[in-house]
């Protein structure tokens, strides 16, 4: 409650109406029912001029002091017409500690010290009339409430002080975060340049060494082994670029094969695609079984979803051939011409014609070397 009354803010609140508009019931609910048989007409006139006292509590947040001085001037209006024909001191003295309250709680010191007088005012002034020396009761009341205020203020002060400083530190931390991250970074670069070079150095010297092989089981012993390593500085080299990347990491999980692309097919044509392995299935190089498995994604790209869509993975003994058919996509020509591509760069052919909806396509891949 009171960090709802508290909150800082440059207009009217919910809170502040409901407020004044208890306030004002209340006020017209006692004149009304205190008036004595001699004052009625008064109290018809003066309980409507009595809002004049109340509604500027619709500003206590906004501007205590001017909300305070005007519930005074029109307390002194009301009571140099009425005099004390009424009774509103039921009223008014509440109303005088929320004033109270507002100015010690949202304003600074020295202002504050003005709406406790401007305060003080309002007490005196419907005091002396009703309740005389024991006046000094309310008034030190509303000095305790001014009071409270005041602490409130101070811990509202503490609280945004801390909040100010935990967003320092905060900042601050993200920073040292960016520099070590830099940091980093420059570390691992040094790091990828020299693991470059030396895989570059080795790879160029197991080229020398079986650039004038002695037979053909020497030369495929040494294709394979520099398969091997290219392979192996790749994954070194994707491991430490995922790393430098200041967003969205490379992906270092590994590469999808040939025994993924069942899963493939049943992800993307459907449980009713069908796929026949035939030969001795057997592990490749790991950059032929990629594009194998990249070329019949392309190819099931060409294709409509539908139950016959038939794959079809041959191993032979020098070469592995994806087949791909079913019911044709419109722009098909641009994923078989993707998939060739990608024949191409193993030194493989791909053959895809389409007829009646219904498009083939045969891919060709050498096998060089066995690992």
């Amino acid at each position: 409650m009171i960090d709802a009354m508290t909150s800082p803010g440059g207009r009217i609140s919910r809170l502040d109406v409901a407020i004044t508009l208890v306030f004002c019931a209340l006020g017209l609910v006692l004149m009304y029912a205190n008036h004595t048989d001699s004052a009625i007409d008064a109290s018809l006139v003066a309980a409507p001029l009595f809002m004049a006292v109340t509604v500027p509590l619709l500003w206590r947040r906004v501007a205590p002091i001017a909300a305070a001085t005007a519930a005074l001037v029109a307390l002194i209006a009301h009571l140099a017409i009425f005099g004390t024909a009424v009774l509103r001191c039921g009223v008014v003295l509440p109303e005088a500690f929320l004033l109270t309250f507002a100015a010690g709680s949202r304003l600074g010191l020295n202002r504050a010290r003005i709406g406790l007088a401007v305060g003080l005012g309002l007490i005196a002034t419907e005091s002396a009339y009703f309740l005389g020396v024991f006046a000094v009761v309310p008034a030190a009341v509303a000095i305790i409430t001014w009071g409270i205020g005041r602490v409130v203020r101070s811990r509202s002060a503490m609280v945004e002080d801390l909040e100010a400083r935990t967003t320092e530190l905060r900042d601050a931390r993200d920073d040292r975060a960016k520099l070590e991250v830099a940091a980093d970074r420059a570390r691992l670069s040094a790091e990828l340049d020299e693991l470059l070079h030396r895989r570059l150095h080795e790879l160029a010297q197991l080229a020398n060494d079986g650039s004038a092989p002695a037979d053909a089981a020497t030369a495929t012993a040494t294709l394979a082994d520099i398969e091997h390593q290219s392979r192996r500085t790749l994954e070194e080299m994707r491991s430490v670029v995922g790393v430098l990347r200041a967003e969205d990491p490379a992906p270092t999980s590994p590469q999808p094969t040939l025994l993924n692309l069942e899963a493939l097919l049943v992800r993307a044509k459907g449980a009713d695609a069908r796929l026949v392995v035939e030969g001795s299935p057997r592990v490749l190089p790991a950059g032929l079984e990629l594009s194998a498995y990249r070329i019949a994604e392309h190819l099931l790209g060409a294709l409509e979803d539908a139950p016959d869509v038939d794959v079809r993975v041959r191993f032979a003994d020098d070469a592995i051939e994806l087949s791909v058919s079913g019911p044709a996509k419109r722009g098909a020509k641009a994923a078989f011409d993707q998939a060739r591509e990608r024949a191409r760069l193993q030194h493989g052919t791909l053959r895809a014609s389409t007829r009646g909806g219904h498009a083939e396509a045969v891919a060709s891949l050498p096998v060089l070397a066995r690992v």
